[in-house]
């Protein structure tokens, strides 16, 4: 049995005679009565009561066309699920980031995709580089924005950079160390606070901060709750590092302000979205990947 069939049938049950049905499907009498005549040799019963007067379903025909219609409703179901998929009004994607991309492109990829998709499912998860990479790899998201250089070199992933973003230190009004040159030796004393890093990046900000040789980063709080560490900053002498972007809504209004540090160099952060080199996205993760780099 094939739709198209199943199609002629329900159409002969529902005009009752098969010049209407003929007319209505677009067939000739004689090609809509050879289909229906196949219909019924694949049905191994009669299906139709021929008559002077039209045609009407017998007991099998009545429970066969049931059958059709169910089977054509859900078909058409299908069909139009796919295209709204093709198109991005439906779908599902899952998302991982990490706290600083989160905190500086999720606000406004999610507005973005709910404008223009409303009936996009989104699922996003916050974490460090290294079990969003571990999650990607189980294939639970379609893919990962995270700091480049904390994406190994590896040919099951494919990495594609966005726009290097400028990064600092900042702090609160009125914080003993704000208005004011700091030389980096009262920096490594102060009270820092950042998201988790991986111990590459640890690397990094030892010489960055040109910490002596066994000397810790003076690291009071590590958090992937950006909201966090933002009101600790706010609210205390912690001095955050964090990219500029990250922090733009608070510089704006003056609750938090940059720190003046001459002998640090500048300081800048590279993001990227990942994901598995052989799996191809599907319509869903595209449209997401489109709106982080449009908003990025």
């Amino acid at each position: 049995m094939n739709l198209k069939r199943l199609e002629h049938l329900v159409a002969v049950a529902e005009e009752g005679s098969l010049a209407a049905a003929a007319r209505r499907v677009h067939l000739s009498q004689p090609a809509l009565t050879r289909s229906i005549q196949t219909l019924e040799e694949e049905a191994g019963a009669v299906l139709f009561d021929r008559g002077t007067r039209g045609v009407t379903l017998t007991a099998v025909g009545r429970m066969v066309t049931e059958r059709a219609r169910r089977i054509l409703f859900e078909t058409h179901c299908l069909t139009r699920d796919l295209t709204l998929v093709r198109q991005h009004e439906i779908g599902s994607v899952q998302i991982g980031l990490g706290a600083f991309p989160a905190a500086m492109l999720l606000p406004e990829v999610l507005c973005l995709l709910h404008r223009e998709w409303p009936g996009l499912q989104i699922a996003t998860e916050v974490s460090d580089p290294r079990a969003l990479l571990d999650a990607l790899r189980a294939e639970r998201l379609d893919f990962v924005v995270i700091e480049q250089s904390t994406v190994p070199t590896l040919a099951e992933l494919e990495v594609q950079r966005l726009p290097e973003e400028s990064a600092g230190l900042f702090v609160r009004q009125g914080h003993p160390l704000a208005g004011r040159p700091v030389l980096l030796p009262a920096l490594r004393e102060a009270a820092l606070v950042s998201v988790v890093f991986p111990p590459e990046t640890h690397e990094r900000l030892r010489k960055v901060l040109r910490c002596k040789p066994g000397e810790a980063l003076p690291f009071q709080v590590e958090s992937n709750d950006f909201r966090a560490l933002t009101y600790l900053a706010k609210h205390t002498d912690a001095v955050l590092l964090a990219p500029a972007r990250a922090v733009r809504d608070e510089t704006a209004v003056g609750s938090l302000v940059p720190l003046d540090v001459p002998g640090l160099p500048a300081m800048t952060m590279q993001f990227a979205v990942v994901r598995l080199a052989q799996r191809t996205l599907s319509p869903a993760a595209g449209r997401a990947v489109a709106a982080i780099e449009a908003v990025a």
